[in-house]
């Protein structure tokens, strides 16, 4: 193990390191703030550092005026840069979904079609599942990454990459019927991504960039296996062996547009701010995305789901956002409305829940005077 000493911390007001693809305007925080919060938040970032079983971390606030903080800390090799891409895994939701809201915003879909309007019959997925219960995960479905003969297949072969179809084929009984309560499920929003590629009639990476990426000029995030990375790739921390996630392109692969992206914590913040700020859906559509129902109970401080994102209290008041888990990376995006910050959290470490109590820590600083 390193020594504290030994760690590396770095943070930013600006963009420091600029990749070939990013000016400093598009990578943000070109406005200056306070030092004395700068430097809590940072200490915060080394504390969570200071225990000998983490890793890696890195974090990106924004302001409600936009200035945006970034920082990160951990141990080993070269450590964390703010440009290290990690991967996201359920955050990808967000973007799945805002695709998808846009296409009801132009009227090219409604969010009340059932999945047979724009999908044939599939074992095991009912037809008359709406894009709604799709989004806000009430429609009963099986999660196709707890069968056993998905993790199979994408431990023999590390390189694989896995249509939309064969993903599908891994998807189990219903267990329940749709609309009579919430349970998390990966499979929707692989059959959100296909919708959007059949009304589209194009490949969900170009949706993603020409919709969400170019616009808000968010450099630092791709999807595996779509061509280069952007940007460097930050080695992963898998149960206690480090790895380079790029070499387990199987696992995105499997993931792909629900859990499947990897970027920066500035690229997610950015995102966050954008999306619920009204930057990338309609008003109208922004309150569906916020209608919600009950939690599905499994995620620390959720306090609800809507189209895409969940609700959070933390700090005694209500954040929206969306964590994402996976055995390559854990992380978390807030956006507080009351205060207008938005925080990012991405742990290049798997199998742990350290990021929902260090991204509300971040956001107690950042909201205090």
């Amino acid at each position: 193990m390193a020594s504290i000493g030994a760690m590396l911390a770095i943070t930013s007001f600006a963009a420091l390191s600029l990749s070939a693809v990013c000016s400093a305007a598009d990578l943000g925080g070109a406005r200056s703030t306070d030092p004395t919060r700068a430097a809590r938040l940072q200490e915060a970032l080394n504390t969570w550092a200071a225990d000998s079983t983490h890793y890696g971390v890195s974090a990106s606030i924004i302001l409600a005026d936009g200035t945006q903080w970034s920082g990160t800390a951990g141990r080993g090799g070269a450590g964390l840069r703010l440009g290290h891409l990690i991967g996201i895994a359920s955050i990808t939701k967000t973007m799945t979904g805002a695709v998808i809201l846009q296409l009801a915003d132009e009227g090219r879909l409604t969010l009340d079609d059932p999945i047979r309007r724009w999908l044939p019959p599939r074992p095991n997925i009912d037809s008359g599942i709406t894009i709604r219960q799709l989004l806000n995960h009430t429609n009963g479905l099986a999660n196709y990454n707890a069968n056993p003969a998905l993790a199979s297949a994408v431990a023999t072969d590390s390189a694989r990459r896995f249509s939309t179809d064969e993903l599908l084929q891994f998807v189990g009984p219903a267990l329940f019927s749709p609309g009579t309560r919430t349970q998390y499920t990966n499979t929707s929003f692989i059959l959100l991504g296909a919708i959007a590629e059949r009304v589209t009639g194009k490949p969900i990476v170009e949706l993603y960039r020409k919709r969400l990426w170019n616009p808000l000029k968010l450099c630092e995030i791709f999807l595996p296996g779509s061509g280069a990375a952007p940007t460097p790739v930050a080695p992963a921390l898998a149960n206690g062996v480090v790895v380079s996630p790029l070499g387990r392109l199987s696992h995105f692969s499997a993931g792909h547009t629900a859990y499947g992206l990897m970027a920066s914590a500035r690229a997610v913040a950015r995102w966050g701010h954008a999306l619920f700020t009204g930057r990338v859906v309609s008003a109208q559509m922004r309150q569906e995305m916020r209608r919600l129902v009950p939690a599905a109970g499994n995620i620390p401080g959720e306090s609800g789901a809507g189209l895409a994102i969940r609700s959070y209290n933390y700090l005694g008041r209500t954040q929206f956002g969306h964590s994402g888990g996976s055995p390559l990376g854990s992380s978390l995006l807030l956006h507080d409305p009351t205060s207008g910050v938005t925080v990012a959290v991405l742990m290049n470490q798997g199998q742990r829940a350290d990021h929902f109590v260090l991204a509300p820590r971040l956001l107690e600083i950042a909201t205090q005077p």
